[in-house]
């Protein structure tokens, strides 16, 4: 944990994965639960093309193309991108519920993730523009890590009327909550929900 100013917050952003999304396995992990597909076989494309694809350097859905053979699903490219957003993007109701008590407060609260352009639009349309969150700002659509400063000067280049230091930045990486620090915003490295409502309440 980092050090807070302890002024009350005009903005929130929280990670996606492993903060909002509570996950029980890995996308691949769930591919081979569900299809029998071979984890082993999945893995080169998530280390390597995959991550190009998450700073919108390359295209999931053109990428995906040339794997699903070698993978062995049966079906096709939008039926693998559907299965994937809708198994999981499934948000932690208590944390809706508490974004939406930090809303009721005058608070704006924020998604910041790394996805490719597909899933991170899928969010941004599902949660983003006051659904659930004001909106939802994500790597591929900057074409930047948010542990970087591309990311973030672009999501002030929106906000505009939101100085770093009123905005405070919550993940479950340690690394990613160490290189935002740097940029201005407070910091807390999520464990759990519980946790994370018992600090901010200090605050907001």
């Amino acid at each position: 944990m980092l050090c807070l100013s302890g002024m009350k917050y005009k903005a929130i952003f929280f990670d996606a994965d492993g903060v909002l999304i509570k996950s029980k396995h890995l996308f691949t992990e769930q591919l081979e639960k569900d299809f029998g597909m071979d984890t082993k076989k999945m893995l080169p494309f998530f280390l390597g093309i995959f991550r190009e694809c998450g700073i919108g350097k390359a295209d999931l859905k053109k990428e995906l193309a040339k794997v699903l053979v070698d993978w062995e699903w049966k079906g096709t490219v939008e039926e693998l991108m559907e299965y994937w957003f809708t198994k999981g993007t499934e948000i932690d109701p208590e944390a809706i519920k508490y974004v939406q008590e930090l809303r009721s407060k005058g608070i704006r609260c924020y998604m910041a993730t790394d996805q490719e352009k597909y899933r991170g639009e899928h969010l941004r349309n599902t949660l983003g523009g006051g659904k659930i969150f004001d909106d939802v700002f994500y790597s591929a659509d900057v074409r930047s890590k948010k542990k970087k400063q591309p990311f973030w000067d672009h999501v002030f280049s929106q906000l505009k009327d939101v100085s770093t230091n009123e905005c405070f930045f919550t993940d479950d990486s340690k690394s990613n909550i160490e290189a935002v620090a740097d940029f201005g915003l407070d910091t807390y490295l999520f464990s759990n929900l519980d946790d994370l409502k018992k600090h901010l309440n200090q605050y907001v």
